[in-house]
Order: structure tokens, then C-alpha cells, then sequence
């Protein structure tokens, strides 16, 4: 059985769905694929920039509203960094951004996207191949299923299916991060409106996190540059429990704390390095084209502004018809002018201070001292 549609998005997550809302009034048929049902939880630190509610409301100002009134997030406005010498440095900013659950979240989006009548949703399917031609597009599903199209967008993260029928890209230990991820309930002193990075020595350049959530909650965590980590010989699990159970300025704010999920990894593909993100008839989104800061290892903004972009290109795309691999490039000029030189920069921040405790805990002494450096360091960072 074939399926004609006018473009496939391949996953469902905030670049997926955000690239679906963005082709909510396209007049295109679209087909919205994962291999999950939703609500499904996503191993990630649920960190939501502040920036998002404005690109969502580029596409469409009502959602913007909905994401104001959606309950399931705890807002944060306030970074707070401690060094490995254990002096803190709280950068505020002069928005909020959110710490939300990606069982909510990713789930908030996708209700938003099944109101649209342009937009056919194939849930819990999974997809076994994917195929491009100078002609049509071609995504192969189970049961026999086979859809059509002039364009696929792939938005199926570093392990998907389009990454890797569809590039040629490899993980990169320098330019790939892995963590690993619990929910607490009841951790001691929590500043309000606040999310910690906590650097200490031995996970140098990565972190420790504790991000709060609703209800007495926080998504805490542990994540470490891939290199780092062989180079290390961490097991990152095991190093979590540690840093929980003996550090000096934690573990007493976990005594008395309930972790109500497993420890469970994943990979960050991080956006330090350019890789291949269009084609012939594909364009890659969020972690399928790793575009997560390599400093703070935030992702959801990220895919949610490729998601963005990829929807408009791909509405060029057919007022054009041109779905070339150089028609394409359109695409990676507005992803990369918009995330590189931010990317750029925090790779280097996280090579040349980060990853030197001595100078790291001499800024931060600097930087708490200096009310002018201070201000320029928030004003850069804003």
C-alpha cells in the first residue's frame, strides 16, 4: 500500500512537531511519524530556553498562549554555576525559561499539532527504511505501509533512521557528549527559580545538574564530553551515585532525598562541528543534525528552532519547485547563522576555561567580585 503525502517528518519530538505546526497552514499534506505512542517520557535534563515561546509564536501567536498557560513546567530565570572549588556564580536572566518533563512537554506539542487537518499522524509505527530519488521521496513502514512524498524532514535524533540512510556522519567523541539522567523528589535547597551546573573535578569538562520541577521534584544528572569520558574511564552511573553519596556541598542536600526513577544514559550529539543537515529531498532537524550546545548541552531550543526553519524551507521548496541538494542549502545558512558562532564560542569556552579547573575557579572569584564583568558576562550569555 503507498501513501502519497507532500512531505514525511520523521519523529515526532520538539523539532518534529514544531516543523508540523510550522506547515499547519501550508496547504500541504503532511505525515507526522514516530515509533512511540505519546505521552512517552525522553531521557533528556528537560531544560527549555527561554527563547521558545517567541519562535512558537512566530508560527502562530495562540501557541505561544497555550505554552503560557501549560501547567507542567517550573519556570527559571537564574543559572546558578558552581566551580570546582565550590564558589558559586548565579547569572540571572531577564526572561524565564522552563524545566518540564518531556513526558509533558513533548506531549503539549503534539496536541498542538493534532489540531491541524493538514497533518496525518502515524504513531506508534516504526520506520524501516528510508529513500530518496531525483523524483519522489519513499518511507517504508511496517505492516507493508509505504508513504510518498517530494520531501523527507528528519527529526528522529542522532540514532534515527534518516541520520543514517540519508548522511554519512559518524559520532565524533570530541563533538559528542553522553549523560545520564533520575527524578529526586524532596532535595534539600533548591534555590527558587533557579537550575545548577555543578563542576567538579573529576567530571571536568561536564557537570553535574540539578534542574527543578513541579511538585518537589528535580531531573538531576550527570553529563561528560565522550572523549572525556573514555579518556576517564568513567562509568557515569556509578559516578553519579558518588557525587550523590560523598561530595562535600551535595550529598547533604540528598539525605533525606527520594530518586523515584532509574539512572538511565543517553548520547548528545553537540553542535561544536558542521555535518551534513540537507540533501536531495531531506533536510535533518535538532539531534538527527546535532545542534546541541556543547557547553550547556541544551537541545530542545535548538530543535525546535530547526524544526521552525525546516518547515519554512520546505514550503520554498514547493513554491519553487526545487527540492535540489543545492536548493537545500538555503536551509543550512539559516540554522547555522542563527547557532554557530554561539556554538562556536561555548566550545571554546568549555575547551579553554572549563576544562582548567585553576583558571575556572579564578573567574569565578573574578566575576563575583567584578560587578561590571559580572553584568557583560549575563549580557553575553542573555
Amino acid at each position: 500500500m503507498v501513501e502519497k503525502f507532500d512531505v514525511i517528518i520523521c519523529g515526532a519530538g520538539p523539532a518534529g512537531a514544531t516543523c508540523a505546526l510550522a506547515l499547519g497552514s501550508s496547504g500541504l499534506k503532511v505525515a507526522l511519524v514516530d515509533k512511540s505512542n505519546f505521552p512517552r517520557d525522553k531521557i533528556c535534563g528537560d531544560a527549555i530556553a527561554a527563547y521558545v515561546p517567541k519562535v512558537l509564536s512566530t508560527i502562530n501567536p495562540t501557541y505561544a498562549k497555550a505554552l503560557a498557560d501549560f501547567t507542567e513546567k517550573e519556570n527559571v530565570n537564574t543559572i546558578r554555576i558552581v566551580s570546582p572549588n565550590t564558589k558559586t556564580l548565579d547569572i540571572s536572566y531577564g526572561v524565564d525559561g522552563f524545566i518540564s518533563t518531556r513526558v509533558h512537554f513533548d506531549n503539549f506539542l503534539l496536541d498542538l499539532v493534532k489540531q491541524l487537518t493538514n497533518v496525518k499522524l502515524f504513531l506508534h509505527t516504526a520506520i524501516l527504511d528510508v529513500v530518496t530519488n531525483e523524483k519522489k521521496a519513499y518511507v517504508i513502514l511496517a505492516d507493508n505501509i509505504k508513504l510518498e512524498a517530494s520531501l523527507i524532514i528528519g527529526c528522529d535524533g542522532e540514532q534515527g533512521i534518516t541520520r543514517k540512510k540519508l548522511t554519512k556522519t559518524q559520532l565524533d567523541p570530541e563533538h559528542h557528549a553522553a549523560a545520564v539522567r533520575a527524578y529526586f523528589k524532596n532535595v534539600k535547597d533548591i534555590p527558587e527559580s533557579t537550575f545548577e551546573l555543578h563542576f567538579i573535578d573529576k567530571v571536568i569538562p561536564g557537570y553535574f545538574w540539578i534542574f527543578p520541577l513541579p511538585n518537589n521534584e528535580a531531573n538531576v544528572g550527570l553529563g561528560i564530553v565522550s572523549k572525556s569520558v573514555a579518556a576517564k574511564k568513567l562509568n557515569l552511573r556509578q559516578e553519579m551515585q558518588r557525587i550523590i553519596e560523598t561530595n562535600p556541598s551535595i550529598k547533604e542536600r540528598f539525605a533525606d532525598a527520594e530518586m523515584i526513577s532509574k539512572i538511565e544514559g543517553y548520547g548528545l550529539p553537540l553542535g561544536s562541528r558542521k555535518t551534513t543537515i540537507s540533501g536531495n529531498r531531506f533536510m535533518l532537524c535538532g539531534d538527527a543534525a546535532s545542534l546541541i550546545d556543547p557547553l550547556t548541552g541544551e537541545g530542545i531550543g535548538q530543535a525546535i528552532i530547526s524544526g521552525r526553519y525546516a518547515g519554512w524551507q520546505a514550503k520554498k521548496c514547493f513554491e519553487q519547485n526545487n527540492f535540489s541538494a543545492s536548493f537545500m542549502k538555503q536551509y543550512n545558512k539559516i540554522v547555522y547563522d542563527k547557532l554557530w558562532k554561539e556554538h562556536k564560542r561555548n566550545y571554546f569556552i568549555r575547551e579553554l576555561i572549563i576544562n582548567k579547573p585553576k583558571l575556572f575557579n579564578a573567574l569565578t572569584s573574578l566575576l563575583n567580585k567584578s560587578k561590571f564583568l559580572h553584568n557583560l558576562t549575563k549580557k553575553i550569555f542573555n
